[in-house]
């Protein structure tokens, strides 16, 4: 049954998101059940926090997914401090989740002002705004071909330890800032491919330091896959 919907709630005085999340029935409206972060920020509210519905009649599945958007978008582009505990992609058969911690600060115990996205904005705008993704189809064509390196590293990560520990950690962190570029201009709500694309060629300057280190055996095999996936992306912009 497509019974779900995702929501947010916002301060009311500045339109700040500090919450999204999925549900069903009056889970939107409770205050039940909410972890210790949404419970301190909503206890420091003058009045009733704010709730908008952005999209229903959604499957479970929809609604988990389209939540790790939302709160993605939020937590990449907006100043606004989410209070969010992220289930991470749930088991639906036997319903186990496991929980990670986004860890922005919250702003509600002192006098800072929050430059927040939505301040001036009616409903109807924070929901287009918020389910816009004009990056999302070629960034996830991107990721596909990325997936392709990422399983490689793992399906080979005790050989590649193995040979050189400093250039292994190096073919790591790029790896991981690589898929946290992605997701980035994934949920970005303009068309910036353009912007991606130079901070690509950041990321080929370290994998090119890498490859200047002499790397052997499959180290340089995966050195070379991420350099040659580079370039076949630097003309996407």
């Amino acid at each position: 049954m497509k019974d779900y919907y995702v929501y947010i709630h916002l301060n009311p005085s500045n339109n700040e998101i500090f919450y999204v999340g999925k549900g069903k029935g009056r889970r939107k409206t409770s205050k039940s059940s909410r972890n210790e972060k949404w419970v301190k920020y909503v206890s420091n509210l003058t009045e009733a926090f704010k709730v908008i519905v952005l999209k229903n009649n959604l499957s479970e599945r929809e609604a988990f997914d389209l939540e790790t958007r939302v709160l993605s978008k939020v937590d990449w582009h907006y100043e606004d401090e989410t209070t969010n505990i992220l289930d991470s992609e749930p088991n639906v058969n036997n319903g186990t989740f496991v929980q990670i911690c986004f860890g922005k600060s919250i702003n509600t115990e002192n006098n800072q002002e929050i430059n927040t996205r939505f301040k001036n904005s009616t409903d109807e705008e924070i929901i287009k705004t918020l389910l816009e993704f004009p990056n999302q189809k070629i960034m996830q064509e991107i990721q596909r071909d990325f997936d392709l390196i990422f399983d490689f590293f793992h399906d080979n990560y005790d050989d590649l330890e193995e040979i050189d520990q400093d250039v292994f950690i190096g073919i790591e962190s790029i790896l991981d800032s690589i898929n946290d570029l992605i997701e980035r201009y994934e949920v970005a709500d303009k068309e910036n491919i353009g912007e991606f694309v130079v901070d690509l060629k950041g990321e080929r300057f370290d994998v090119e330091l890498l490859l200047n280190e002499s790397p052997k055996g499959l180290q340089e095999i995966a050195i070379r896959k991420m350099l040659n996936w580079i370039d076949s992306n630097l003309k996407v912009g």
